[in-house]
């Protein structure tokens, strides 16, 4: 998901274009393979013809669904929604298409503008969902009952799914928070405990995280680093800092100043292995105890070599100085489908206990709704992290992360600050060079705002 939320970044200037141009369509309602029942060409369609044995109607409400309903997505774990929903409610067959992620954004767009094979449900990654969130394609959730949907969601993951007006428009089924990712046996020799509460007080704050850096550094002669890379920092923080435009001009919040010179620090004693994401060394790192923590949404156990179930006991997670997340999916209605009330239905099972309590259970992906974290505090275990409850490090974190909605900049700029500090620190930048390099950057993208 986070190698996708890359290529998100790169292609998203060009399709935020074409999604405002988009916005002048009149279109024409068309529900590609709804109400004509064209078979999907990729995904799944679950037959209304199933042999499940439930009753239809015991989704919560009183009446009987039927009717066929057309998803668009780039994440395969739709095909389970679908496939719990429609156990639900055998009248309804679900049609999944799934595609692509970096082809899935052009499809869509494509689609939306005009008019035509329109699905009646569609995806959104959190990297571009600000693109969407504020277009005349999202169907107003709100007037259909969707503030009380989420009114026990996490407060950051239904603040995403609102548009300018504050109208609900799309709704997630899960967060993604996260946390220090370290080896047990690996934490204990180099910290002197694999205890998750112990070690999230050894790093509740970055002057800790650098005192303690330096000193895992000097014991190891340097072969052992507390951290993967300065630029953690920047996932960590991303989201716990004011937006990056407000009133239409570029808005830096003085708060970066202080991340940058954090992780010049950092750099400078030594603290982090200096490992690019995602490289072979920084995977390597995360499974063989030569850097101690690795900041990790809750999502990405697939990085975790587990093979015969290898890596089973061994992990735990700590709390990271501040609460973060990483990605995210959302799913809107397409405003003239025929299918509104339907598909709202959908909507509103992945937003209940119930979806979010199997999803938990069957891949391990946080919820969103606050009372499936409560109701499980105590007793969720996760194969790599053996008998923590790791609940408990994400929830104290997830609910403390500001709540804000998504907009057209943020993801953009937010990419373009990464870019230019990250070289910066390692060019030994100033912290007014890298500003002024960062402005040309986005007077360059988006020469309509003033800076």
């Amino acid at each position: 998901m986070k190698t996708k939320k890359w290529l998100t970044m790169a292609t998203s200037v060009v399709l935020a274009a074409g999604l405002l141009a988009g916005c002048g369509n009149s279109g024409n309602t068309n529900n590609g393979g709804n109400a004509n029942g064209t078979k999907a060409d990729t995904g799944n369609a679950n037959s209304g013809a199933a042999d499940s044995g439930n009753q239809a109607g015991n989704n919560g409400g009183t009446t009987e669904l039927k009717g066929k309903l057309v998803i668009w997505t780039f994440f395969d774990q739709v095909k389970d929604m679908a496939e719990q929903f429609h156990a639900k409610n055998p009248g309804v067959t679900v049609d999944v298409k799934m595609f692509p992620g970096d082809q899935y954004q052009t499809k869509l767009l494509s689609a939306l503008q005009s008019g035509r094979d329109v699905p009646d449900i569609f995806d959104l990654e959190r990297g571009y969902i600000g693109k969407f969130i504020d277009s005349k394609f999202l169907t107003d959730l709100s007037a259909m009952g969707g503030d009380d949907l989420v009114k026990d969601y996490i407060p950051y993951v239904q603040e995403l799914g609102r548009s300018t007006d504050n109208k609900l428009r799309a709704i997630s089924d899960h967060s993604s928070p996260g946390g220090f990712w370290y080896l047990k046996e690996n934490a204990k020799k180099v910290l002197g405990t694999d205890d998750s509460d112990k070690i999230s007080e050894m790093v509740s704050s970055w002057d800790k995280v650098i005192e303690l850096g330096k000193k895992v550094a000097a014991d190891s002669g340097g072969k052992v680093h507390l951290i993967q890379n300065s630029g953690d920092l920047f996932d960590i923080e991303a989201y716990n800092t004011q937006p990056w435009v407000m009133d239409g001009k570029l808005n830096i919040d003085p708060k970066w100043q202080t991340v940058y010179e954090t992780q010049q620090s950092i750099r400078q004693n030594n603290v982090d292995a200096k490992l690019s994401f995602m490289s072979a060394g920084w995977g390597n790192a995360l499974n063989d105890g030569s850097v101690v923590l690795t900041s990790m949404p809750a999502w990405a156990g697939f990085m975790i070599d587990n093979k015969d179930d290898k890596a089973k006991g061994k992990y735990g997670v700590a709390k990271t100085p501040e609460g973060f997340y990483v990605g995210g999916t959302y799913r809107g209605i397409y405003d003239k489908s025929d299918n509104k009330e339907l598909a709202y239905e959908f909507i509103k099972y992945i937003a209940g206990e119930e979806w979010q309590q199997h999803n938990l259970e069957k891949t391990g992906n946080m919820p969103g709704n606050g009372k499936v974290y409560e109701s499980n505090l105590e007793t969720f275990k996760a194969p790599f992290f053996g008998d923590q409850n790791i609940l408990k490090p994400y929830y104290e974190t997830v609910t403390k992360i500001p709540a804000t909605k998504a907009d057209k900049y943020g993801e953009e700029i937010l990419s373009r600050w990464r870019k230019v500090a990250g070289a910066g620190i390692t060019n030994n930048k100033s912290f007014d060079d890298v500003v002024a390099a960062f402005k040309k950057e986005v007077k360059n993208a988006f020469p309509e705002l003033k800076m």
